[in-house]
């Protein structure tokens, strides 16, 4: 079998109490009529965890790497703005995990932290995440014109 044909194994059996949250959920998503399970929760884990994935990999293009961090960004904060309205939540949001909004950095530089290695991998994410934003907000015309994901699951 050609390499990129090969198959990956994964197997998860997970049985937690129905009275726990773990339960509730996996209840939720086992009941959910319209996605199945699989889909459901591999939804929630692609903008999570996709363009991490391929970061780590290291075999694909900067900017198709750039685009997929890019989406990825776009489904989390649809279904944050989608768990807000749901949940009847201000937005925006006073506050961000008891820090007032004012005191967190509103750049969309790439994080200081990240490796040498890795700006170079990610070329021009930057430029790609920062034109026309790097002192305004993202507008709803930005998030439409991404198309690649389907976040049809969130709302």
């Amino acid at each position: 079998m050609a390499k990129g044909k090969e198959r990956v194994e994964f197997l998860w059996r997970y049985q937690p109490f129905k009275s726990t949250p773990d339960g509730v959920l996996m209840s939720y998503i086992k009941g959910n009529l319209l996605l199945p399970s699989r889909e459901m929760i591999l939804q929630a884990l692609r903008p999570y965890w996709l363009p991490l994935a391929y970061l780590e990999k290291g075999d694909i293009d900067p900017i198709i790497l750039g685009r997929l961090f890019k989406n990825a960004v776009y489904v989390l904060e649809k279904q944050a703005l989608y768990l807000r309205e749901r949940g009847g939540l201000e937005y925006p949001p006073i506050h961000i995990g008891g820090m007032p909004i004012s005191s967190i950095s509103s750049s969309r530089e790439l994080p200081a932290d990240i490796e040498e290695a890795d700006h170079s991998m990610l070329g021009g994410m930057s430029s790609l995440m920062s034109s026309n934003h790097s002192t305004s907000k993202l507008t709803a015309d930005d998030l439409f014109e991404l198309e690649d994901f389907d976040d049809s699951g969130f709302a």
